[in-house]
């Protein structure tokens, strides 16, 4: 049968016929999962012609009652379980359809496929160009208290399969019964015959919103099954990886209903859209109804989709650095991502030129288990070494085996080499008790001042915990308090003391700063900057007069909003400058310039990048950007200034691969003739014509 054909060592062909691409996979809990929480990054991808493969655990059943919620019928209707499934597949790939063709009637290929002891229900469209994967494990009323959760914690032995109505499963498969170890193996297997170039998962360590102080039970914003279905992704990528048959992949994870907690990040614009494909997902697109009665979407959601408040944001649980392409102490510039959960570089092979080789392993990985998660962040000493901060994570069935640890990789002083990578553990111990508190570390962000290099990150309590390095080694960690969002940003000032900013866990606190009055002193709290929210990590860069400037995202329009100091010791000018009204999304990259300018690097909503140069004397802040191209990409751009004086902006394109785009702004600011993006290969490496 054809579509098993999807399951052999070539990658599938994608709309762009000259051109083959590695696909992206999602790993899902429920059917509506990849259209509330992974786009805008799903459909930028699909309509550049990547090849989708979408994987779903569960038939998310519910009570199986496939009414609007507030019919009244609803108290009375007989649940459905095979039907409501049938029902929100349905749903499903008419999005997908309308998504990729522009009509939700484009024609399916519905099929089975056998893997690991159960039979699949495996969906193609246009020649392959989105996949979709029905695993339908029962989690809902009818699965008699047993759960996803239940299952990946091992307090339940086996969960069952669901046959959906009309699907082309035959009807003596109905109830196949998988054990963790299958679901685990099946995920590996397909992981294997697709070799993807992106896996989106969910988010497997979810915000905490209640502690019951009697039991220290922890209560959490988002569904179990999103939590268990990303551990699973997890446990199968290591596995998977462990193989190094395949080419290795960058993954994304994405925070489910806890976006509900945080600054709406999406431009109008970009909601828009979303809601639009969760419209045709609901069966609420205005289309006539071809399927039987209630079988055409999923109707307790419909058009109910913007009233949730968690579609309005897409929110990473391994929010990008944009600090991770730095120069070498010869001029080099050095690029450092996380493929394959392992570490990797590249480095420009001549100063100055645009030969790059890699990727290659950063640095000799300590004894334990786990991979690393998706962010490296980076930094440069007096003695111009690079230090590197990351976190790996080990996941298991049991509290004592879910481990968070920092990670930390600098260069010998000699040979420039990079070393073995240092385990910082975290600010909680090993066991089952600390687990919640393991699993609720932010993501780190490292500063040098001098030699001295300070790491902190977003702890349990939701305040700062750092650790400093020093010339005697690493200091103990210490609790720098505060009550703040995921995504902190730090600076190092001229006078060799550091800040960081972080978006306040309260809308009415805006941002909190936290800052040094001496070199290497004690940190001192503001909790008065009267900044607004803020919808990313802010972008802080020092002017010629040693006040800082603020870049930041305006939460519900995309914006870019600068706050300039009014005094150095820290007071703001709460009235900003606007930056840009051209929507984007997520933290900029920045570097100086060698003219003592910023140049600043946005992600917009059409998935590229634009560059604007801004004075740092005290001048006006200039409204123009100019369009970079140069997407789909997965993470967030970095940019450094490299050995001949010219802005290097780089990011990690769709296929994981390494893109640059150099720019000579000294022999043409205007950007007249844009050069070209250039993708540094690794065996697959192939972009969309």
């Amino acid at each position: 049968m054809r579509l098993l054909n999807r399951f052999s060592a070539a990658a599938p062909q994608s709309r762009h016929k000259s051109t083959t691409l590695a696909p992206h996979v999602q790993i899902c809990a429920h059917t509506d999962d990849d259209l509330y929480f992974m786009t805008p990054d799903l459909w930028q991808s699909v309509l550049s012609g990547i090849p989708q493969v979408s994987v779903y655990l569960t038939t998310g059943e519910a009570d199986g009652v496939n009414l609007p919620m507030d019919d009244p019928a609803r108290r009375t209707a007989t649940p459905d379980f095979p039907g409501y499934t049938a029902a929100r597949q349905h749903g499903i790939r008419a999005a997908y359809a309308f998504m990729a063709t522009g009509s939700r009637r484009a024609p399916w290929q519905r099929s089975t496929l056998r893997i690991r002891g159960v039979t699949a229900e495996i969906n193609s469209l246009d020649d392959d160009r989105v996949t979709l994967v029905f695993l339908n494990l029962r989690t809902g009323q009818g699965a008699q208290g047993t759960s996803l959760l239940g299952l990946w914690q091992q307090t339940d032995r086996t969960l069952a399969t669901l046959r959906p109505e009309s699907s082309p499963i035959p009807s003596g498969c109905d109830g196949q019964l998988l054990t963790r170890d299958a679901v685990i193996g099946t995920l590996t297997d397909i992981l294997q015959r697709y070799a993807p170039a992106v896996v989106r998962i969910m988010n497997p360590d979810p915000q905490w919103t209640a502690i019951d102080r009697t039991s220290g039970g922890v209560t959490y914003c988002d569904n179990s099954d999103h939590t268990a279905a990303a551990l699973f992704a997890m446990a199968a990528l290591e596995k998977y990886e462990r193989t190094g048959r395949q080419r290795p992949a960058a993954v994304e994870s994405y925070v489910g209903y806890c976006n509900k907690l945080r600054p709406h990040n999406l431009s109008p614009q970009q909601a828009a859209r979303k809601f639009s494909y969760l419209a045709v997902y609901g069966g609420e697109d205005g289309h006539t109804c071809e399927q039987p009665p209630g079988r055409c979407g999923d109707r307790p959601l419909g058009n109910r989709a913007y009233n949730r408040f968690y579609g309005q944001s897409t929110n990473y649980r391994w929010q990008g650095s944009t600090t991770w392409l730095q120069p070498l102490a010869d001029g080099r510039l050095a690029a450092f991502a996380v493929l394959g959960g392992r570490p990797v570089m590249w480095i420009r092979e001549r100063s100055g030129d645009d030969m790059w080789s890699g990727p290659a392993p950063l640095g000799q990985l300590p004894q334990g288990d786990g991979r690393f998660v998706a962010r490296l962040d980076a930094t440069r000493d007096a003695d111009g070494r690079i230090h590197i901060v990351a976190v790996r994570a080990a996941v298991g069935p049991s509290a004592e085996q879910q481990q968070r640890s920092l990670m930390h990789i600098t260069q010998n002083p000699v040979t420039g080499e990079f070393g073995t990578w240092t385990d910082l553990h975290s600010p909680y111990n090993t066991s089952a008790d600390h687990e919640p508190r393991r699993r609720a570390l932010g993501m780190p962000v490292v500063v040098a001042s001098g030699n001295d290099i300070q790491v902190v990150l977003r702890n349990f309590g939701s305040g700062l915990s750092s650790r400093l390095l020093t010339e005697q080694g690493w200091e103990p960690w210490s609790d720098l308090n505060g009550g703040v969002l995921e995504g902190v940003s730090g600076i190092a000032r001229r006078d060799g003391t550091v800040e960081f900013y972080a978006a306040s866990s309260t809308r009415e606190m805006g941002v909190l700063r936290w800052y040094q009055t001496a070199p290497g002193g004690p940190f001192a709290r503001d909790y008065g900057t009267q900044l607004a929210q803020p919808a990313a990590p802010v972008t802080l860069v020092e002017q010629s007069n040693g006040r800082l400037v603020m870049y930041s995202r305006q939460p519900g329009t995309g914006w870019i909003l600068a706050h300039r100091q009014d005094h150095r010791t820290g007071t703001w000018n709460t009235q900003p400058d606007i930056a840009a009204t051209t929507p984007g999304f997520g933290p900029l990259a920045h570097t100086v310039l060698a003219t003592g300018e910023a140049a600043l690097i946005q992600r917009t909503d059409a998935h590229g990048l634009s560059l604007c140069v801004q004075p740092l004397d005290g001048s006006p802040i200039q409204p123009k950007w100019t369009p970079l191209g140069g997407g789909p990409f997965v993470h967030t751009p970095a940019a450094a200034v490299d050995g001949r004086g010219r802005l290097v902006i780089a990011h990690v394109d769709a296929q994981a691969c390494l893109s640059t785009l150099t720019l000579d702004l000294s022999s043409d600011r205007e950007l007249g003739t844009l050069p070209s993006w250039a993708t540094h290969h690794i065996p697959g490496c192939q972009l969309p014509v």
